[in-house]
This record gives structure tokens, C-alpha cells and sequence, in this order.
């Protein structure tokens, strides 16, 4: 479990996971041109929610964040480091929460099944419906996610290093230290 590893990452990945899934649960929505409703959104939400906040337990995104930056040479804690940490954490997060997320607004859908089941859309039609929106929503997603995310997680860190009592990010634990 990646985020469990200390205190302070599990702050960190809570914050985040809430908050950017709140603002993909809402862009899903606006992007595929839904009908907004309180049920759909908390739908999404829960969606992205698990969808993200399991993305940051399975995968080890900030020690590839940091093992990539001591490739490329760059000093964490700057700018260059920030943005490659966000790329890194957004592509992942934006990936699997888009390809989950099309999934539950098009396979899901009322309005598509009883299309489908009147004979008005061809199943095979929704499968390609699936493709075509996860291409579109890809790169839309990404773009919000990684904006939100630069300040999100710059947030996140001032809650951690508030709730701790710490005035660095830096541990003996931290992927700064490793390699």
C-alpha cells in the first residue's frame, strides 16, 4: 500500500483523492454533456473517489515521480520536479478514472439500455460509444485534473504539515532521500 507508508502521504492522498475526484465527477458530467443531478454527480464522485484513491495504493507514483527526477537531473521541491510529480500522478489517475468513469455514464445509462432495448441503438453502436468518448474525454480530463491537481496538492501539503506539526516534507521515509 504506497500511501500508507507514512502520515503524511496519507494526508496528502486523501486530500487529493477527494478533491480530484469531486472536479472529475463534475467535468464527466459537463464534458459528456449529462444532465447534471445530484444522484449522477454523487455517482461520479464515489466512482472517482475509489477509482483514485486505489490508483494511490497500488501504484508507487511518488517514488516514479522522484526516480524519474533524479534521472532528468531536477531538484525536488522546484518547480520542474512539481510539475513532472503532477504529470506522473494525473496521468495515472486521469487514465483509469476516465476509462471507469465513461464506463458508468454509457453502460449504466437508463436513457442508452432502453434504447437499446427498443431497438433504436445497436449494442455493438454503445461499445463504440464507450471508444469515442473515452478518446475525447482523455486529454479534456487530463487537462482539468492537472490544473486542479498542481493546486490541490499544494494544499494538501499544508494540511499535512499543519495536522503534524512538521515545517518540512522531508523524512527519512521520503523518496527525496532514496536513490
Amino acid at each position: 500500500m504506497n500511501f500508507y507508508k507514512n502520515h503524511f502521504g496519507m494526508i496528502v492522498s486523501s486530500v487529493i483523492a477527494i478533491c480530484v475526484s469531486l472536479v472529475m465527477a463534475t467535468a464527466a458530467i459537463f464534458v459528456d454533456h449529462l444532465t447534471f443531478t445530484i444522484p449522477l454527480w454523487v455517482k461520479n464522485w464515489g466512482t472517482a473517489f475509489l477509482v483514485i484513491t486505489i490508483c494511490g495504493m497500488i501504484f508507487p507514483l511518488t517514488d516514479w515521480s522522484f526516480a524519474l527526477g533524479r534521472k532528468l537531473n531536477l531538484k525536488p521541491e522546484t518547480l520542474p520536479h512539481v510539475l513532472l510529480e503532477n504529470t506522473v500522478a494525473t496521468l495515472v489517475f486521469n487514465l483509469f478514472a476516465t476509462l471507469i468513469l465513461a464506463g458508468v455514464n454509457i453502460f449504466s445509462n437508463a436513457e442508452i439500455a432502453g434504447a437499446i432495448e427498443a431497438g433504436f441503438l445497436p449494442y455493438a453502436s454503445v461499445n463504440d460509444m464507450y471508444i469515442h468518448t473515452v478518446l475525447h474525454d482523455l486529454p479534456i480530463m487530463f487537462v482539468i485534473s492537472f490544473v486542479c491537481a498542481f493546486f490541490i496538492t499544494k494544499v494538501a501539503i499544508r494540511v499535512a504539515k499543519k495536522s503534524l506539526g512538521l515545517d518540512t516534507l522531508a523524512t527519512e521515509e521520503s523518496p527525496q532521500n532514496k536513490g
